[in-house]
């Protein structure tokens, strides 16, 4: 393998300034077609071109075979202006993107030095050799733009091709979006006509997309010139608006949009529930803890995803057992044996419970049937009872969700966060204050 770094030639990359180029994507990997990897990448490439108006054209998965990347490649070039090509650009034999398409355009493969050296040193971080296998992953098409791959080895590749862009990418999830934000989306927006797609992104929670939709038609919202798109997931909506001329109302959309969703709008940008709620604990130096029952540790889970969340969040308990909730949260056992373990009563003991228990702020307590078994007519499945407490009071909310357990999981996992965002707002307080 040749590692000397060659002199790229220079090649003209075509001046992409319609407001919407076709872009195409291929994915290389056998892998993603015997039902071992799930390929996520479609999925994660919309939402990256989304931010700058752009969508895709097609999605393609193919084997990683040299006839099967160039039949795709040429298909999708006499479809589309981009085509992002994405997987086999690793060390081992099946990796063979960058060579074969190197190969199809009638160009050499080259050595990126800097690439090649962030794997030496890498390698000699980890008292291991660079093999020519790790090695080549230094290499590129000739001519091609780099661009940047902080989570892996092999950097992404822009290559101009008569009127057309190609875009090769990693494979692995986080180095395809790494690649994708970091380069190929900010080289597009720089390509972009300026001033004509605008978008603003609004997260909600509590409050379920079918109502949303209603609220909104009663409200004859959008205005003309605004579209509008949703992305709903158990307890929470995303919705965008955009604006393809310069000369539609955005600023006036969105401050309809605030009185139409009030409080169960929190962020005015793309952020988990459970991090704009750990940025308003922070912000206002405040603590939580939690007891679980029927969501079985997910809403820890989903304070603790966030990093940081050590500040805010001081622990929790899994009291799936009756025991358990007597033992460890002090719940009455004669609540228990009149109420039973899904009740207002118990919720409201275990959320009182814990917070003693932790010396928090704030304590949360869910409990609930989740399903699919253990209903009965008074108890239904999705019958669930989330509990707030804080030194003033301590209340309980009871909610009935679907039959499906995971379902009714998150739902309950999504609204008990929810329902702290909105206890820590208090009267006339913005939620999305700390968002901003």
């Amino acid at each position: 393998m040749d590692t000397r770094l060659e002199p790229f030639p220079v090649f003209m990359y075509p001046q992409v300034v319609s407001m919407r180029p076709a872009i195409e994507l291929i994915t290389t990997g056998s892998e993603l077609l015997n039902g071992r990897t799930v390929n996520r990448h479609a999925q994660t490439l919309a939402q990256q071109l989304d931010t700058i108006g752009l969508t895709i054209a097609r999605d393609t998965t193919i084997h990683d075979n040299r006839q099967d990347i160039i039949d795709a490649l040429t298909h999708a070039l006499a479809r589309v202006d981009i085509v992002v090509l994405s997987g086999g650009l690793g060390p081992t034999q099946d990796d063979i993107t960058r060579e074969t398409v190197a190969e199809w355009l009638g160009r050499k493969t080259v050595m990126h030095q800097p690439s090649l050296e962030k794997i030496e040193a890498f390698c000699a971080h980890r008292g291991v050799a660079c093999t020519p296998s790790r090695a080549r992953q230094a290499l590129v098409v000739e001519g091609a733009e780099v661009l940047p791959n902080p989570e892996g080895a092999a950097p992404g590749e822009c290559i101009a091709w008569e009127d057309k862009v190609i875009f090769l990418t990693p494979g692995p999830p986080n180095e395809f979006l790494s690649v994708v934000s970091l380069g190929m989306v900010p080289w597009l927006k720089a390509r972009i006509a300026p001033g004509t797609f605008r978008q603003r992104i609004f997260m909600t929670c509590g409050i379920p997309e079918a109502d949303m939709l209603t609220s909104f038609v009663n409200a004859a919202f959008p205005p003309e010139g605004i579209d509008i798109a949703y992305c709903a997931a158990p307890g929470r909506v995303e919705v965008r608006l955009s604006a393809a001329t310069a000369d539609v109302d955005i600023d006036g959309a969105t401050h309809r949009l605030h009185e139409l969703l009030g409080d169960a709008l929190y962020a005015e940008e793309r952020v988990s529930l459970s991090e704009a709620l750990g940025r308003m604990l922070l912000e206002r130096k405040k603590t939580v803890s939690t007891a679980e029952s029927c969501t079985g540790g997910l809403i820890g889970k989903l304070l603790t995803d966030i990093s940081g969340s050590s500040a805010y969040y001081r622990g929790g308990l899994i009291a799936y057992a009756n025991e358990v909730k007597t033992a460890q949260l002090g719940v009455d056992v004669q609540t228990l044996a009149a109420k039973g373990a899904v009740s207002e009563e118990v919720a409201y003991q275990m959320a009182e419970g814990v917070r003693r228990r932790f010396q928090s702020d704030y304590g949360i307590s869910t409990t609930g049937i989740a399903g699919p078994d253990g209903g009965t007519p008074d108890k239904p499945v999705g019958l669930v009872y989330i509990g707030i407490s804080d030194e003033r009071a301590t209340t309980v909310h009871q909610y009935i969700f679907g039959r499906q357990r995971s379902s009714n999981r998150e739902w309950t996992a999504q609204v008990a966060l929810n329902l702290l965002r909105l206890r820590l707002c208090g009267p006339g307080m913005d939620t999305i204050a700390a968002l901003k």
